[in-house]
């Protein structure tokens, strides 16, 4: 009868140990803050491809800039941006974004005039990977950028993003 027992018994705690060993990982993740601001320009030149260029200060990353590649259309846009690091490690994101008319901006945009109009657009980002201490990170984030339609080609932008990233050796 002992043998019976002891089968019973150890069946379902291996089946524990197993659970808890394949569910660790996924408890491993740490998310962090993934935020900051920044200024740059949008080039609308290649209509309907806009190009959107800034150099900012974030969580993680310090000192950065980042090219983002949008195809729009009346409603939005779609499409990817990069982010590099001041050490030159990158962060890669699909974009989706959706503009909005207002009248001023929250942040200074550079050679803006008082009477400018502007387009806020809202962009959410979402991390595919990267290079460096961000290869396999994941994660997602915010980004409002505000787009002086008043200049010419290329516009002055300005905005800020937040949101959290799963750095390289979390994301599973």
């Amino acid at each position: 009868m002992k043998t019976k027992t002891r089968s019973k018994i150890y069946l379902p705690m291996a089946v524990l140990f197993l659970k808890a060993a394949l569910a660790l990982p996924a408890a491993a993740q740490t998310t962090v803050p993934f935020e900051g601001t920044f200024q740059g320009s949008d080039n609308t030149s290649n209509l309907p491809t806009i190009v959107q260029s800034v150099t900012g200060i974030a969580t993680l990353v310090g000192k950065f800039s980042s090219t983002t590649l949008l195809t729009v259309g009346p409603s939005g846009g779609t499409g990817t941006a990069q982010w590099i690091a001041a050490n030159g490690d990158t962060i890669d994101t699909t974009v989706v974004g959706s503009p909005q008319p207002v009248s001023m901006s929250p942040c200074q945009v550079e050679g803006a005039q008082p009477d400018d109009s502007y387009v806020k657009i809202t962009e959410i980002h979402t991390i595919i990977g990267g290079t460096g201490r961000f290869a396999g990170a994941q994660g997602s984030f915010t980004l409002i950028l505000y787009h002086d339609k008043s200049m010419s080609s290329p516009h002055g932008t300005c905005g800020s993003f937040s949101g959290t990233i799963t750095p390289r050796g979390e994301a599973h």
